[in-house]
């Protein structure tokens, strides 16, 4: 009662020092404003992230795995490892080929690239998550996706990256010609071993590496003439049902003899990395900045008790030890803070849910890959927030109370 008392009358009425009232109204909001940008923008950065992470989850197979010493796709397919992903049903298995080639366009535009060749149900369930994906992601008003689960590579024909059909200027319906890296390697005069394939989709999947490097064709139905150039590599790909651990999986999986197993995070790691970094240096610098606000609690308690060494010291002669008074003004300084804390956090969790729930959509949208801004909210941070500010707010608020004690209340009454 006595602290809410003082808050009132020491600090926002009118008798309170003008200068005092401002800079305390200046830290609430500063803290406030503060709490609230670090919140929004951690929250966004969250959404952002778990976007990503939903794409890899459903465009690029969760477990890769490789046998040593097998050299077709139907010795891998009778390998031990491949019966056990296939005792699951609910477990997608594909054997997939995969090799590195030179593209070269009918204007004479060459890149490097990589020719995956997967099965046709591998094909069409990767056809149908990105269908399914785009579906979620265009607004309402979107044409339709065009795009049929069904609607695969055929004899002598690919899928390729939006990223490499850019950069080499293809067209759906155009002509491309692979040709193998160790093609560079044979000595003048001979011609290395090619294939003239033909665009029959290009794809945009949002991922860097699948868009500006792969291309995807049917295994069997194309770069066959390439194949005993030493540069195929055959796996397994698979996607497990949701709920799976990875890890869990790829533990029994490597309980086989020369089996090699990568999961989709290992795959990625650098970018997990980066994303993390990300997040734990602009979250850094964002708590940097709401703890300079929040300093400014320092010069309200010294403006105050230097203004109020009078009333101190009328307390301290009706009975205030020098303990309670510190208590009293550390109490004031606190609730001071917590009222800026509180403001944000309440601010900042009410924009991010609103956010999490009607995306911030990008007039712009055909620039960047995801034309909304998403958020996803962590009551585990928001608490954290509360909890780790309301200590930064005690203890800078001991600090310059401490200074209450070492007023001598015979001294205080005699200054005029």
């Amino acid at each position: 009662m006595l602290v809410g008392h003082l808050f009132r009358h020491f600090i926002f009425s009118k008798r309170a020092g003008s200068l005092v009232k401002r800079i305390s109204w200046l830290s609430m909001i500063g803290i406030s404003i503060s709490v609230t940008a670090f919140l929004v923008v951690l929250f966004v950065m969250n959404g952002m992230n778990a976007t990503i992470k939903k794409r890899i989850l459903g465009l690029e197979p969760h477990l890769y795995v490789q046998a040593a010493g097998v050299s077709s796709a139907a010795s891998l397919e009778a390998h031990p490892v491949f019966q056990r992903l296939k005792e699951h049903p609910e477990n997608k298995a594909y054997v997939y080929e995969t090799q590195d080639v030179i593209i070269r366009s009918q204007d004479g535009q060459f890149r490097g690239g990589v020719a995956r060749g997967v099965t046709r149900e591998s094909l069409g369930y990767f056809i149908e998550q990105l269908q399914q994906m785009e579906r979620n992601q265009r607004q309402s008003d979107s044409p339709a996706y065009f795009w049929d689960p069904q609607d695969v590579p055929e004899e002598g024909e690919i899928i390729m990256g939006v990223d490499l059909a850019q950069s080499l200027g293809v067209f759906e319906g155009d002509y491309v010609t692979i040709v193998s890296p160790s093609g560079l390697l044979l000595p003048p005069g001979e011609t290395p071993k090619f294939e003239r394939l033909r665009v029959k989709r290009i794809v945009t999947t949002s991922l860097a590496d699948i868009d500006a490097q792969y291309i995807f064709y049917q295994r069997g139905k194309a770069l066959n003439s390439l194949v005993n150039e030493g540069m195929r590599k055959l796996g397994i790909e698979v996607w497990l049902p949701a709920g799976v651990s990875v890890d869990a999986v790829k533990d029994d999986l490597l309980k086989f003899e020369d089996v090699s197993v990568e999961t989709w995070m290992d795959r990625n790691s650098a970018l997990l990395y980066a994303l993390k970094l990300e997040k734990l240096t602009i979250g850094t610098f964002l708590g940097l900045a709401g703890m300079i606000a929040a300093s400014s609690i320092l010069t309200v308690l010294a403006l105050l008790l230097s203004q109020k060494r009078r009333d101190i010291a009328i307390l301290r002669t009706i009975g205030f030890s020098a303990k309670q008074t510190v208590r009293t003004f550390t109490q004031l300084g606190f609730i001071l803070a917590s009222v800026g804390v509180l403001t944000g956090v309440i601010l900042g969790t009410g924009i991010s849910l609103y956010i999490e729930a009607n995306p911030i959509q990008l007039a712009a949208s055909q620039i960047y890959y995801d034309p909304s801004i998403p958020a996803l909210v962590d009551f585990t941070l928001v608490f954290g927030v509360l909890i780790v500010s309301g200590l930064i707010a005690w203890f800078g608020s001991y600090i310059p109370a401490r200074t209450a004690s070492e007023v001598q209340p015979s001294d205080a009454l005699r200054m005029k």
